[in-house]
């Protein structure tokens, strides 16, 4: 495997943002779920772990499948509405993405005793389905002008004292060990050879004067979900203790496009051997398929409480994905050794990994007012700082790779206490009106904002003896940011920091659950 691979986790957390091969971010992405299944979970804020008889409250505690008291069929379709706000350069601009899917479809199967018995085991129970746990779907827009530094910076210091000779015109890799995007842009003349330093080590130029500025644009978008097909068996034990196991098959797909654009601000002074400008597209596509198996309980000490214990272990989930670059450059004029104005060059490369999210314990309580309504609470902990990234091979590259993912992993995130609140009202023998607050805290180590998720939700459902119909809704809200290339300012005192991405994300969803019982 070649050097890049061994370095690029590092080099990327240190230097600019970029999407190929971030194995320590889908360390998280893959482990920081959400239980978007049934419109009656959603509705109540995902917090079921004790209360049981809904599918996606099986994929919470598996026990929740030995409180039913039925056969059941159910599929929810969704639609999933993303809102971005970005803020870069002082300048806030809006984005937003629509995708419509399905959240859950299972089958719960009840099974008594020829003779009904109200003690030891009641009934058995056995399902089969489908949960998702997390919406991808993202896009943003960001543009500012009149920057003092440029992305060719980055280049540049990532270049200097790397050898030309080992530049490869089909796949820079050997020739840039820190990020191959720096070797395109030697491929493309954005940035050339400067001479020697009084170190004897080879420099860089990118053709930009001192003080000269430029225009940036940068585009995201994401598209993807995570989930997983449970199959569980539960058993009721008197009524009193509901024990229950499942095995899970994860899927994953996930797609993320970049497209960067960089412009010579119009204000400068002319400046005609350099870039007029350059975009710079960056694509990741993802698919991922894993096991984990979970184990729970829930407990009735007296007949309106429920005290539920969980436990998920690591979901081991291996990973395929394809990963790349094209860099485009519009020069003002046309350059000597080619004769054109025009140049581009590309790279595209592949990656497989497996990767161990962390286990979790979820403890939940809930108290249910007779016919009249209930409310519940979940209590999550997962310790993100404990995902590993595994290699599929025995090469020492990939191996020393995959321990540097891990230990940004563990120096980068930490443990987190996640919550869960929902209630419901029975307004009348068949309305429920339902309400759900939560929070996913953030996994970063020294950050507690970003990246922590807020939800709110609210719904309703119908029921009679053979049917019913949930409706749900949820404002899920989160803070992130990035930069588009960042540097150690050891490498050049005079340049100046760059300016911040900010993202203030919305996720507007909706759900309904179309039930069958028999």
């Amino acid at each position: 495997m070649k050097y890049t691979k061994l370095l690029i986790g590092i080099i990327l957390t240190l230097c600019y943002n970029t999407i190929g091969a971030q194995t320590y971010e889908d360390a998280i992405r893959f482990s920081q779920q959400q239980f978007l299944g049934t419109a009656r979970s959603i509705s109540m804020g995902g917090a079921f772990g004790s209360l049981g008889g809904d599918f996606t409250a099986i994929g919470i505690n598996p026990a929740g499948i030995a409180v039913y008291r039925s056969s059941e069929f159910t599929f929810t379709p969704s639609l999933n509405i993303n809102s971005t706000e970005s803020s870069f350069n002082g300048l806030s601009m809006d984005e937003n993405q629509t995708r419509i899917g399905f959240s859950q479809i299972g089958f719960v199967g009840t099974y008594k005793p020829m003779r009904e018995v109200k003690e030891g085991i009641v009934s058995s129970h056995f399902a089969i389905g489908y949960n998702k746990n997390n919406n991808f779907n993202f896009k943003s827009i960001a543009s500012g002008n009149g920057i003092v530094n440029s992305m060719t910076d980055i280049f540049r210091i990532n270049a200097y004292g790397l050898n030309p000779d080992y530049y490869e015109d089909s796949y820079p890799d050997y020739w840039d060990p820190y990020n191959a995007n720096t070797g395109l842009a030697f491929g493309t003349y954005l940035i050339d050879l400067d001479g020697l330093d009084d170190d004897n080590v080879q420099t860089y130029s990118s053709f930009l004067n001192e003080g000269d500025k430029v225009d940036q644009t940068r585009v995201i978008e994401k598209i993807g979900y995570s989930g997983e097909i449970n199959i569980t068996g539960g058993i009721n034990i008197s009524h009193i203790l509901m024990l229950g196991g499942s095995f899970n098959i994860h899927t994953l797909s996930y797609e993320h496009d970049s497209y960067y654009y960089e412009q010579f601000n119009a204000e400068n002074p002319e400046n005609s051997i350099t870039f007029n400008n350059f975009t710079l597209h960056e694509y990741l596509n993802m698919s991922g398929t894993g096991v984990s198996l979970k184990i729970g309980a829930i407990v009735k000490p007296i007949q309106n409480l429920r005290i539920g214990l969980a436990y998920h272990s690591p979901a081991w989930i291996k990973i395929e994905e394809d990963y790349g670059a094209k860099l485009t450059v519009d020069f003002f004029n046309n350059i000597p050794e080619i004769g054109t104005r025009f140049t581009e060059k590309r790279y595209d490369s592949q990656y497989d990994y497996q990767i161990n999210t962390p286990s979790k314990m979820i403890g939940s309580l809930s108290y249910i007012f007779g016919k009249k309504g209930l409310i519940s609470f979940d209590y999550e902990r997962i310790d993100y700082s404990n995902a590993k990234i595994k290699s599929n091979n025995n090469s020492l590259g990939d191996i020393t790779f995959a321990t540097n993912q891990s230990d940004i992993i563990s120096e980068t995130y930490t443990a987190v206490n996640n919550i869960r609140i929902g209630g419901e009202f029975r307004a009348s023998q068949n309305l429920s009106i339902r309400a759900g607050y939560g929070i996913i805290g953030s996994p970063l180590e020294n950050d507690s904002e970003n990246l922590k998720i807020t939800n709110l939700s609210g719904g309703i459902g119908y029921r009679n003896s053979s049917y019913f119909i949930d409706l749900a809704y949820q404002l899920s809200s989160s803070k992130d940011y990035y930069y588009n290339y960042d540097w150690d300012t050891i490498h050049d005192v005079n340049l100046q920091a760059p300016p911040r991405t900010s993202l203030d994300i919305k996720n507007h969803y909706l759900a309904l659950t179309l039930g069958f019982k028999f």
